[in-house]
């Protein structure tokens, strides 16, 4: 039998699992989470400045963000300062080594629960080493969004999401 006292703790604790669901919930609202492994984007494990940057404006040119978003760009340590110099007010990683940026990107993610703090989660990358990422976050209710350039992305990173952009360079006109 349930006593008063125990039917009322009960629904104290409902009533508080619901209220930081609640709050986790408007947390989230009109959020993104950009996690770019920039050498993905770029196509090269020592991109310059200048490749960064272009890639840059044709990323922020495809994808849709906000005031609220926030960026982590993962990168292996030789290519830290150029990279570096191409950002501002971006979480910057650095890892070296087989899937490095891949792992630092995906570390990040889970111990940091973006899962609570965000509504839409954009991976800059085509590496199938996102899979399991991009499951966890579209089970925990995110939208997810690939971009990658073409013939880079994973054939189930590509089943693994709804949401692919093409992230392909500008054509070039003849004058």
């Amino acid at each position: 039998m349930i006593t008063p006292v125990t039917h009322l703790d009960e629904f104290r604790a409902r009533a508080s699992r619901a209220s930081r669901r609640s709050r986790h919930l408007e947390l989230r609202r009109g959020r993104a989470m950009h996690l770019l492994d920039i050498e993905n984007l770029v196509g090269s494990t020592r991109p310059t400045t200048s490749e960064v940057e272009e890639v840059m404006t044709i990323y922020e040119a495809l994808v849709p963000t906000g005031v609220m978003d926030h960026y982590v760009v993962a990168v292996n340590h030789t290519a830290l300062l150029a990279v570096g110099i191409a950002f501002h007010g971006v979480r910057l990683l650095a890892r070296s080594g087989p899937d490095g940026a891949d792992s630092a990107l995906a570390e990040t993610a889970y111990l940091d629960r973006i899962d609570l703090r965000f509504e839409r989660v954009v991976i800059g990358s085509g590496d199938g080493f996102f899979v399991s990422l991009a499951r966890w976050l579209t089970e925990a209710g995110l939208h997810v969004t690939v971009v990658a350039r073409p013939g880079s992305l994973s054939r189930r990173l590509s089943t693994a999401v709804r949401d692919i952009i093409p992230l392909e360079p500008p054509t070039q006109h003849a004058a």
